[in-house]
């Protein structure tokens, strides 16, 4: 799982993406917004949207979309230190299946900005906006700049996002990966395992990282959970 395309030295490169939660509604815990998340099988967007067109009335609601972030799996701090220690992994071929994507960084001013400007206008001024195709490309892209193109002054492309427009309905079979403190893996494991036993909810048995954990860490904990997958379906 670590490298791009089964060639492990790519390490600046990821099969996976990550969506990481927050403390803040539905409970004030990241871990408990994750076990929801779990749960409910399902990721749901956040009431503002994303990308060029995002504050369009007529269109805001096609922008609501759920995020996440390629970064590779032995590199999240960066991401950890905005959000938190609980996240989700999915595999980019999956994400690409229901409709997601890398978000287009597109630079303020520039000729490609002001050519996608004046199509969401063109858009906007069509006799039926929200039927006009552009609208399946505008989540996917941010307009950035510098400090002299305020309100573009933040550049995100460090986040190396990517999302998926509307809500995120997955099983537990399409999760890669869950990341938590190493001390919860064990509670973890033991809380989805008593869930299907009790049949109170789906359990998720692919490998638990620390997102903190060194590369040689992840890349034991994946082999591991390889090595013991094999072994079950053997015996």
């Amino acid at each position: 799982m670590l490298g791009y395309q089964t060639n492990p030295q790519w390490r600046d490169m990821s099969d996976f993406v990550v969506h990481f939660t927050k403390p803040g509604p539905p409970y004030r815990d990241a871990y408990q917004n994750m076990m929801s998340i779990l749960g409910a099988r399902t990721l749901i967007p956040g009431a503002e949207g994303f990308g060029i067109a995002r504050r369009e009335p007529a269109v805001a609601e096609r922008h609501r979309s759920v995020c996440f972030s390629e970064i590779p799996l032995d590199q999240l701090a960066r991401l950890v230190q905005r959000r938190s220690l609980y996240g989700i992994g999915f595999s980019k071929s999956y994400i690409l299946s229901q409709g997601g994507g890398p978000v287009w960084y597109v630079q303020y001013a520039s000729p490609a900005h002001l050519a996608l400007k004046h199509q969401v206008e063109r858009a906007l001024a069509a006799p039926s906006p929200q039927q006009e195709p552009i609208w399946s490309m505008t989540p996917f892209v941010d307009i950035q700049g510098d400090h002299h193109n305020a309100p573009y002054s933040y550049r995100f492309d460090w986040e190396r996002e990517w999302r998926v427009p509307g809500l995120l309905r997955f099983t537990e079979y399409d999760v890669a990966a869950l990341f938590l403190p190493e001390e919860l893996h064990d509670t973890a494991r033991e809380f989805f395992t008593w869930a299907v036993r009790e049949k109170a909810g789906p359990g998720y048995f692919c490998p638990c990282l620390d997102p903190l954990w060194k590369s040689n860490q992840i890349a034991e904990a994946l082999a591991k959970h390889a090595s013991d997958s094999v072994r079950l379906k053997a015996g």
